[in-house]
């Protein structure tokens, strides 16, 4: 049975990549012969080979998917299996993303004459619609099919986790496409606008395209799983971790944006003409890090404003596993991020210091200081917004936690390692010279060094308590082996001491059995709610109450 339907969906599937691939290279070179293009006469080669991939593929993949879907009508197994899933949903996600391309360069075509004043190209306009409309078809075929399967058979454990997948691969890639789009289009046309010049030019239906394309895509999914699996999808890992990817893109663009505007602000504010070498116009300079910081800055609060929706009833192990480790890695991040900023500005002073005490010119400080001093207050800002001292217990004994404070720990090491390596070779190099001078501006490296061990031995001081509270906070093993509770716990009798029973199986707290009619999964997470947050539960929704209803 498994061996027939891996043959059946495998040749399904290697003949609808050809079928398709035939489909568009034929209408493609029909179309010129259709419009007269003057390469017509030397694509009859290609016309031949596109109509035989068309017309070898088309009956192969029609006669396997027959027997699929008749064989799938007369078993219900069938028609759940997963390797029938996979199929389907194989055919959407890539249909899906395919006409996602297609509909953005096609948007691109129609758009330049408006938007860039070119002329609209009617051949390469009429094949990318053609390619389009043959992936929307494959798209919306297995859509359909998977859809009535989903309505006849149901669909659960592999098959869900399948269409998961699909749904919010799909979701994640137009999502950051829209947004990608929009930012670059926001970009350009402030751009544009800064300049006021025809010398530049930008063309501005290339961003739009991508802004269409990736709305389409993620709307129509997006629309799809608000309508039929909110329910079900609320707590699943993959929302989550959907989710924390786009948050954790947007909150890099974000942040990169900020950086740059309050560097470009610090930097002319100190007197410097050309910061980072942007150029001399303020307003252009900021089209790049502003529409960043609008534009992600604005899904970032909307994605997060989902994420904590969806975590507002109770979170599953692993949802809550993905927020931990998006939680850390931000923190970990940013983290390295003020750490620099610190670094650089301690050193920069440290040696505006030094400069006079040993008779050399002070160096130049401004650029310096305004990107240091920039990577402080947005680092650190973010690594507040993200780090807690003392979480919930099971924040606080996480692994993502411990792996970000032995990072922090061990970057602190390194730089204290490096930063002792550095005085100590600025001192030796006087030393040993033949003619040693105080007046050196080289010497100015014991400052820079110096510098990075102050900082880093801060940073390191404070993850070693935190780390040092972490395990006093942990809780102690239980006095009996796990094991032989167990077996104590299932050999007693049920009426015989349960309290006694319980407490040996759960010596820190209490383990309660509840059983839930006539609700749905939401509304048990809803009624939950309250619960303080050391306490957990698990739902194991049965086929059928106890009572028979």
């Amino acid at each position: 049975m498994i061996l027939r339907r891996l043959y059946l969906y495998l040749v399904s599937a290697a003949a609808l990549v050809v079928l398709a691939t035939g489909l568009v290279l034929l209408g493609g070179t029909i179309l010129l012969f259709a419009l007269n293009d003057p390469t017509a006469e030397t694509s009859r080669g290609q016309l031949a080979i596109f109509t035989a991939m068309t017309v070898v593929a088309l009956p192969v993949w029609g006669i396997h998917f027959w027997f699929a879907q008749r064989f799938a009508s007369r078993d219900p197994y069938e028609r759940a299996s997963a390797l029938r899933r996979l199929y389907l949903y194989w055919a959407c996600l890539v249909g899906s993303i395919a006409a996602m391309i297609a509909v953005t360069a096609l948007v691109v075509q129609l758009l330049q004459p408006v938007l860039d004043d070119l002329p609209l190209n009617t051949l390469s306009a009429s094949q990318i619609g053609w390619a389009a409309l043959v992936f929307a078809a494959v798209w919306g075929f297995h859509f359909f099919i998977a859809w009535r399967d989903r309505t006849t058979a149901g669909e659960e454990g592999r098959s869900s986790t399948l269409r998961r997948w699909y749904m919010y691969i799909a979701l994640l890639v137009g999502l950051l496409t829209l947004l990608g789009g929009t930012a670059s289009l926001l970009q350009i046309a402030w751009t544009r606008l800064a300049l006021d010049s025809s010398e530049r030019f930008y063309s501005l239906a290339g961003p739009a395209g991508m802004a269409v394309g990736g709305l389409v895509l993620w709307g129509v999914h997006a629309r799809v799983i608000a309508i039929k699996h909110i329910s079900e999808d609320r707590h699943s890992t993959l929302r989550a971790l959907e989710g924390f990817i786009v948050v954790a893109f947007c909150i890099g663009s974000a942040l990169y944006g900020a950086t740059q505007i309050l560097y470009y602000a610090l930097a002319r504010g100190l007197g410097v003409s050309n910061p980072g070498n942007a150029g001399t116009n303020l307003m252009a300079e900021l089209a790049n890090p502003g529409s960043l910081l609008l534009v992600y800055g604005i899904a970032w609060v909307l994605i997060r404003r989902r994420l904590a929706r969806d975590a507002g009833t109770q979170e599953a192990d692993r949802q809550a596993a993905i927020r931990r480790l998006y939680t850390n890695l931000a923190s970990l991040i940013s983290l390295a991020a003020w750490a620099y900023g610190a670094f650089g500005l301690l050193a920069t002073l440290a040696k505006l210091a030094e400069a006079p005490i040993i008779g050399v010119a002070a160096p130049d400080w401004k650029d310096p200081l305004s990107l240091s001093v920039t990577l402080l207050i947005v680092g650190a800002a973010v690594w507040v917004a993200h780090w807690r001292h003392s979480p919930w217990a099971a924040d606080r004994q996480s692994l993502s936690r411990k792996l970000y404070v032995w990072a922090a720990l061990l970057g602190s090491v390194l730089a204290v390692l490096a930063g002792g390596v550095g005085i100590v070779n600025a001192v030796l190099q006087q030393t040993f010279s033949a003619h040693p001078r105080l007046d050196d501006p080289a010497n100015l490296d014991f400052a820079q060094y110096l510098a990075l061990i102050v900082v880093a031995v801060g940073v390191g001081v404070y993850h070693w308590i935190v780390l040092r509270g972490d395990a006093a906070a942990r809780p102690p093993k239980p006095a009996t082996a796990p094991a032989i509770a167990k077996v104590a716990v299932i050999a007693a009798p049920a009426a015989t001491e349960p309290a006694q029973a319980t407490e040996a199986l759960e010596p820190h707290g209490w383990r309660y059995t509840l059983i839930v009619t006539d609700a749905t999964e939401d509304d048990v997470h809803s009624a939950l709610a309250s619960l303080p947050p050391q306490a957990s539960y698990k739902l194991t929704p049965t086929e059928q109450a106890v009572d028979g209803h």
